[in-house]
C-alpha cells in the first residue's frame, strides 16, 4: 500500500521502527492484546473512522498531539485503500499494554507484491506512517495487504513532568528539555528561545533532549520553528544534542534545514560557527 500501489496482506513485508531503520519483525507482546476497535471503512466512511479513532486513542490514554498523530496517519493509509487499493478495507486499533497497535487491512490484491519495491513520497500516505509512528510495517500477498502501525503510550516509558532548564556556558546558552515533547512543550520552547532571540546579542543555543520521554508532532514542529528563528537572529546557531538515531533521522526527514547534532552537550557546542567579532565582521 502507497500512494501509487494499494495495501495488502503477508507474504512479503516491510518494517521500520520510529525513524525507519529497517528491521525484522518483533515479537508480541507477553500479554494479551485487547481489541478496542474493528471498524470496516470505504470511501464514505472516513469520516466516522476519524471520529472512532480519535476516542478510542484518547479513552486508551494516547496524550492529545499522539491521538492527532494516530488518527492522521491511520487516515492516510486507509484513503490509500480507497483511492490506490481494494476501495474498501478494515482497521483494527489492539491496545497491547504498552502501545496501540493499528492494523488497516485492503483485501485487493497488490499489483507489486514486495513492499520494500513501493515509493514512499514525501507527505503522502507511507511517508507519514513511517515519520510519524513509533514502529511501521507492511505486507503483502495473495489475500491482500495489511499496514501495521504501532503509537507508544505514555505510561510505557513513565511520566516525567516536562522541565526546561536554561544554563549559559561562555559563548552559548544549554536549554535542557526534559519529559514530554508535547503542545504543551512546544509553547514554552518557543517561549524561551523567543526571548533569548529578541535579546540582540548573537544566539548560540543547544537543545539538549537527552530528557525528553515522549513527543508528538507539534513537538517536532516547535523544534524546526526554533530552528528557524535562531538562524534567522544576526549570529544565531542552534545545535541539538542526547537524540536517539531514531529521532535523529525523522527530524532530518521533516526539517527542511539539516540540524546539527552531537551526541552530547559538549559535542553539539563544538558544531556550532564561532561566535561574530564585536564588530560584526
Amino acid at each position: 500500500m502507497n500512494d501509487d500501489e494499494p495495501m495488502n496482506t503477508p507474504d512479503s513485508a516491510t518494517r521500520t521502527s520510529s525513524g525507519g531503520a529497517r528491521a525484522e519483525p518483533a515479537a508480541k507482546p507477553s500479554a494479551e492484546p485487547e481489541l478496542i476497535l474493528d471498524q470496516p471503512f470505504d470511501h464514505d466512511s472516513l469520516y466516522t473512522l476519524r471520529a472512532a479513532l480519535e476516542a478510542h486513542a484518547s479513552r486508551a490514554g494516547l496524550p492529545d498531539g499522539r491521538a492527532t498523530d494516530l488518527v492522521i496517519t491511520v487516515h492516510e493509509l486507509a484513503t490509500n485503500v480507497v483511492i490506490h487499493g481494494g476501495g474498501k478495507g478494515r482497521v483494527q486499533v489492539w491496545h497491547t499494554g504498552e502501545a496501540l497497535r493499528c492494523e488497516i487491512a485492503d483485501p485487493g490484491a497488490p499489483r507489486t507484491a514486495d513492499p520494500s519495491q513501493w515509493p514512499i513520497e514525501y507527505a503522502h500516505g507511507l511517508w507519514i506512517a513511517r515519520y510519524l509512528a513509533d514502529e511501521f510495517a507492511v505486507a503483502a500477498g495473495p489475500q491482500g495487504t495489511l499496514a501495521t502501525v504501532a503509537f507508544a503510550l505514555p505510561g510505557a516509558r513513565g511520566r516525567v513532568p516536562f522541565a526546561l532548564t536554561r544554563r549559559r556556558h561562555g559563548s552559548h546558552t544549554v536549554v535542557e528539555v526534559s519529559g514530554a515533547l508535547d503542545e504543551h512543550a512546544a509553547q514554552q520552547i518557543t517561549a524561551a528561545v523567543g526571548e533569548l532571540v529578541s535579546g540582540g546579542s548573537p544566539v548560540r543555543l543547544v537543545l539538549d533532549l537527552s530528557g525528553v520521554t515522549f513527543w508528538d508532532a507539534g513537538g517536532v514542529a516547535a523544534l524546526i520553528t526554533v530552528q528557524q528563528r535562531v538562524g534567522e537572529a544576526r549570529g544565531g546557531a542552534l545545535a541539538l544534542s542526547g537524540l536517539t538515531p531514531e529521532f535523529s533521522e525523522r527530524l532530518r526527514a521533516l526539517s527542511p534545514v539539516p540540524f546539527l547534532i552531537g551526541g552530547t552537550p559538549e559535542q553539539a557546542a563544538r558544531l556550532l560557527p564561532p561566535p561574530p567579532s564585536p564588530t560584526g565582521a
